[in-house]
């Protein structure tokens, strides 16, 4: 044992006063690896939006309604204890997500965002609530009023988007109501 400790004390110096890789040498070898956490993914918008916000609510609506196929209608409500954990886990996931709406460099300056977001976190929360306590007409309603929350959101925040009159936000305070 004595003959192992001059070589790990010789070892653990000439690892001590090697220089330390540069920037990107520790990535792979095409520099694509996560470097750190202060280099997060920035999505535009429009991508963050398809790719995780609607993700997560198409995770939540695929618990619900009805398929009518060649092979006739099938329900889609979750029938398994499994298929409840993986509804409420859609549900708090998008609900989570709403968070990313909220930070620096995606929140609209805009008090319509604001109640926007904390309305679509909100039925999301609703939803869990629901797939817990595995209340499928809770849960099934609260999918429409998700709807109708992005829908409302869209109108002001995604241009080109129609949605009926009853689910337009009212204007910011002070600013008169856009022409029909």
């Amino acid at each position: 044992m004595r003959k192992v400790g001059p070589f790990l004390i010789a070892t653990l110096l000439l690892a001590a006063c090697s220089p330390a890789p540069e920037s990107g040498e520790a990535d792979g070898a095409d520099g694509d690896a996560f470097s750190s956490a202060a280099d997060p993914v920035q999505l535009p918008m429009d991508e963050f939006m398809a790719h995780v916000v609607q993700f997560s609510a198409a995770n939540v609506w695929k618990w619900q309604g009805f398929v009518t196929d060649a092979s006739g209608e099938r329900d889609l409500s979750p029938k398994t204890d499994q298929d409840w954990e993986d509804a409420e886990s859609a549900s708090l996931t998008l609900a989570e997500v709403t968070n990313m709406l909220m930070t620096a460099d995606r929140r609209v300056d805009d008090p319509r965002w604001d109640a926007a977001v904390a309305q679509v976190r909100e039925v999301a929360l609703k939803e869990a609530a629901a797939a817990e306590k595995k209340d499928y007409d809770a849960y099934f309603e609260a999918g429409g009023e998700l709807d109708g929350a992005c829908e409302s959101c869209h109108v002001h925040f995604a241009p080109g988007f129609t949605a009926p009159p009853d689910l337009k936000l009212p204007p910011p305070p002070g600013q008169p109501a856009p022409a029909s």
